[in-house]
C-alpha cells in the first residue's frame, strides 16, 4: 500500500493558509455585522419565513429581526453580503485544506511506534470533521436564512456542532505529538483543552437561551463559539514556528 507524504505543503505556506484563513473568516463576520448594523432599509423590516417552518412553529417564528446581531445576519443583503460570502467561502476553502494537511501531518509524525488505535482514530475524526465544517462554510453563503431557513440552519449547526467536535479531536490526536509545546509559557494541550471547553460551553448556552427566547443574549455565545474554533486554528503556527527552527538547527 502506498504510503502518505509527511505533508503536502511547506510550514511556511500552511502559516500563512491558517492566518489567512482566519482573518477572512472573523474579519468577514465582524465587518459584515458593523454594515448590517449600519445600513438602512430593507435592514429594518423583519424578515417573514412563515411559508418555510411546519405549521406548529410557524405562528410563534415566523417573523424575524434582521438585524439581530448573528453572524449569519451579515448574509442577507448586500454589499454586506458579498463581503460575507467572499470571506466564508474562501475560509471554508482553506478549511477543507488545513484538515487534509493535519491530517497528513499527524499520520507521519505518530508514526508506526507511536501509532495507537485511538490516536488514528482521532486523526480520522479531525480530517471528517473538517471537511464536514469547510463544506458546511461554503454552503451557508449558498443558503441565506431568509431564502432557505432550514437547509441554513442545518448547515449552521453543523459548522458549530460539528467544529466543537473538530477541535476535540485535533486536540487528541496530537496529544503526545505536542505536549511539550508552549505558547508564551503555557501549554499548547491545554490551550486547546480551554478552546474546547469554551466551544462545547458555548453552543450549549447558545442553544439554551435561544429555546428561552433569548435570541440576544444567545448571539453572544455564538459568537464566543466562532473565536473558539478559529483560535484553535491558530494554535497549529506555534508547532510550525518549532519545526522552522528544528530544520534551521
Amino acid at each position: 500500500m502506498m504510503a502518505l507524504p509527511d505533508r503536502l505543503v511547506s510550514d511556511q505556506l500552511l502559516s500563512k493558509a491558517i492566518k489567512a484563513g482566519v482573518v477572512l473568516v472573523l474579519g468577514a463576520c465582524i465587518l459584515s455585522q458593523i454594515m448590517l448594523q449600519l445600513g438602512g432599509d430593507p435592514r429594518d423590516e423583519p424578515i417573514d419565513v412563515t411559508d418555510q417552518l411546519p405549521e406548529s412553529v410557524a405562528n410563534d417564528t415566523g417573523l424575524l429581526d434582521a438585524r439581530a446581531p448573528f453572524i449569519s445576519s451579515g448574509g442577507l443583503f448586500y454589499p454586506e453580503k458579498a463581503v460575507f460570502d467572499i470571506g466564508l467561502v474562501l475560509g471554508g476553502l482553506l478549511f477543507l485544506g488545513l484538515g487534509v494537511e493535519m491530517f497528513v501531518r499527524t499520520q507521519d509524525g505518530l508514526g508506526p511506534i507511536k501509532r495507537s488505535p485511538w490516536r488514528s482514530l482521532f486523526n480520522l475524526a479531525q480530517l471528517g470533521t473538517a471537511l464536514v465544517v469547510g463544506t458546511s462554510l461554503v454552503m451557508l453563503t449558498r443558503n441565506p436564512f431568509n431564502i432557505s431557513f432550514l437547509a441554513h440552519i442545518m448547515y449552521a449547526m453543523l459548522i458549530f456542532q460539528v467544529g466543537v467536535a473538530w477541535t476535540a479531536a485535533l486536540t487528541l490526536s496530537r496529544w503526545s505529538l505536542d505536549r511539550g509545546l508552549l505558547w508564551r509559557g503555557l501549554s499548547i494541550n491545554r490551550i486547546r483543552l480551554a478552546l474546547v471547553a469554551s466551544g462545547f460551553l458555548s453552543f450549549q448556552l447558545m442553544i439554551y437561551l435561544i429555546t428561552s427566547g433569548q435570541l440576544y443574549t444567545s448571539a453572544v455565545f455564538e459568537w464566543t463559539l466562532t473565536f473558539s474554533m478559529e483560535a484553535t486554528a491558530l494554535t497549529l503556527l506555534p508547532l510550525l514556528v518549532a519545526a522552522s527552527k528544528g530544520e534551521s538547527e
